[in-house]
């Protein structure tokens, strides 16, 4: 077997030619490695024999506190993710209700993903100032009050806004997560550590689905119940104290490394220059995914699906993503990363365009727990293939960047998605999709071509 991670050393993972790449050694020279304090080593004295041994240093604490921290904080992830799963198909179903045109439920979406992006670009200098857990909750304290907002005001644009400020309070979340999970995999175990982490999510946000038919839509009582789960995910992040989190480094000036973060410049340059493949790849992930959460309840609803119908197609599609996750991720970690993203990308949009085709309830269904299960499946190997290449001093900045991209993707997926759909109907969500993916495989084939000289695996 190969290992990507060896060949980044000498030249950048991806498919596209980059003039003058550094060399890996310039990022480790600049990175926040090098302003470190370093204990200084003195060599010992030539003392006479009889002079007393002196005291064992105690040893640091057990890695347990640090796994246990790290549980603490994919309960309250779990807790939240459920109450977000609820809210962003919750919300589509009530603009239908209130017989929104299609195109304005993708702006108020998609508002989400444009909070997501910014909250990628400024939210980690709070995780750099306070640290992982007091971050997890100040984010999360935040969307709590704004799932109130929706049963209090009705209005398009104040949902747009509160939308805004939601994905701006989640991306936050989701760096505060995987900035610690990738500080604490090896590049052996990264896919199945951050498939363990996929789990989690669709597990939470599928369950968020069948908690749709507690109530009706048209009520306040289903943004109550999100309030109280955003609220319910602070209790065990607050009860973990003063667990250790993983440390903060400094870039080359001393500034705490969450400035850097929060220009969400250093960690883009990275992944272009190392794997330019994962910046076209994670884009591609982001508009599938935001098309697939917002949009489905509306394609569903429009071919004539009830609601309970639409609340148990989404919770079952979203817990039949949990499927592929770990064995995707153990053959991405035996092989080529980038040929396991060629053969999911194949997969979803042949899928994509059987769902444009045909017009079959039983079929619909069937392929279309297919495709999520395929394209949900990207991301957790679109992240391992970059965090691979990339130096390991820049994954801090690289967590944020790649949910930068991520969220740069999935802010125009629910508008463009929709857009399609009211020029092919309802089914163009999926002539949509086949076209994100048609454009991965090529982009994806000519990345293979590119390095098929270069000895690399994964």
């Amino acid at each position: 077997m190969k290992q990507a991670h060896e060949s980044a050393a000498s030249q950048p993972c991806g498919a596209f030619s980059l003039p003058d790449a550094q060399p890996r050694a310039d990022f480790i020279e600049s990175g926040p490695s090098s302003n470190a304090r370093v204990a200084p080593v003195h060599e010992p004295a030539h003392e006479p024999a009889h002079e007393p041994i002196p005291a064992p240093v105690p040893a640091p604490l057990p890695p347990v506190s640090s796994l246990r921290s790290t549980a603490i904080l994919l309960l309250g992830y779990a807790i939240l993710i459920t109450g977000n799963g609820l809210l962003g198909t919750l919300i589509s179903l009530r603009l239908i209700q209130q017989q929104a045109p299609s195109i304005v439920v993708g702006v108020v979406q998609s508002a989400y993903y444009v909070g997501f992006m910014l909250g990628a670009v400024y939210g980690g200098s709070l995780i750099g100032r306070v640290g992982h857990h007091r971050a997890f909750v100040t984010f999360a304290a935040a969307s709590a009050c704004c799932a109130l907002g929706y049963a209090v005001w009705s209005s398009a644009a104040t949902w747009a806004a509160l939308r805004f400020i939601t994905g701006f309070c989640l991306v936050g979340i989701f760096t505060v997560i995987e900035s610690w999970l990738h500080q604490v995999a090896s590049n052996a175990q990264r896919g199945r550590v951050f498939s363990a982490y996929l789990i989690t999510n669709y597990l939470g946000v599928g369950t968020g689905q069948f908690l749709i038919g507690l109530a009706d839509p048209a009520g306040f009582e289903l943004f109550s119940a999100v309030s109280a789960l955003f609220a319910a995910s602070l209790i065990p992040v607050a009860l973990a104290g003063t667990a250790p989190a993983p440390a903060i480094a400094h870039d080359a000036h001393g500034a705490p490394y969450g400035s850097r973060l929060a220009r969400g410049l250093s960690g883009l340059r990275t992944i272009y220059r190392w794997a330019p493949l994962g910046v076209v790849a994670c884009l591609a992930a982001g508009l599938l995914n935001s098309a697939f959460y917002t949009m489905q309840p509306v394609f569903m609803r429009r071919v004539g699906y009830s609601v309970p119908d639409v609340s148990h197609f989404m919770g079952f599609a979203l817990l039949a993503a949990l499927v592929p996750q770990w064995p995707v991720a153990r053959i991405a970690d035996r092989f080529d990363r980038r040929k396991v993203l060629l053969s999911l990308a194949v997969s979803a949009g042949t899928l994509s365009v059987l769902l444009f085709v045909l017009r079959d309830g039983v079929l619909i269904e069937a392929l279309g727990y297919l495709h999520v299960a395929v394209a949900f499946s990207m991301y957790g190997v679109v992240a391992s293939y970059v965090n691979d290449c990339i130096p390991a001093d820049e994954r801090i900045a690289v967590s944020a960047a790649l949910l930068l991209i991520f969220s740069f993707g999935a802010s125009g997926g629910p508008t463009l998605a929709s857009a399609m759909m009211a020029i092919a109907g309802p089914a163009g969500l999926y002539l949509f999709t086949a076209l994100v993916m048609g454009v991965l495989v090529l982009l994806t084939l000519r990345s293979l071509r590119a390095s098929g000289s270069v000895n690399r695996s994964v």
